[in-house]
């Protein structure tokens, strides 16, 4: 009987444990709504630069290093880690982005992806959210006046 006793308060136990471990694990969503993002970039005509990914709360805005882009999820399930953008195709330069948000421990807390402008320059990036949800203006200001992602 002491036995029985035993195993059963075990197996509650292990029970909860599971349960616990199964509800931290649940999907979180990761959408990239209403978060920014410090980035490091790659071009394909060998310049690195930072910038920063600002992406407005409503789901429709990316602004980054002076620019505005039009960006949808391509995925609209629980799981919202894909995204891309365009710029205005009427300006004198466009680019298109795609993105991944990465899940560590922490959703959303990693973002890579890369990028190709209307010249044929090609971008990588990756990068790390920010604790504010608006990029800092200093970040946007190192970039300098020629913007790296129109070369």
């Amino acid at each position: 009987m002491s036995g029985k006793i035993i195993q059963s308060k075990c197996g509650l136990v292990l029970t909860c444990l599971l349960g616990q471990i199964m509800l931290l694990a649940a999907p979180v969503q990761a959408g990239v709504e209403g978060k920014s993002y410090n980035v490091n970039v790659n071009s394909s005509q060998g310049d690195n630069f930072t910038a920063c990914f600002e992406f407005n709360a409503n789901g429709s805005s990316l602004r980054f290093v002076g620019l505005d882009a039009t960006y949808n999820r391509t995925n609209l399930g629980q799981d919202q880690r894909n995204w891309q953008a365009v710029t205005n195709p009427t300006s004198v330069v466009s680019v298109a982005l795609k993105g991944e948000i990465k899940k560590d421990f922490v959703p959303d807390q990693r973002i890579s992806g890369n990028a190709i402008n209307s010249n044929g320059t090609t971008y990588t990036f990756n990068g790390t959210r920010l604790s504010e949800p608006t990029c800092p203006i200093e970040i946007e200001s190192e970039i300098g006046s020629e913007n790296p992602f129109l070369k």
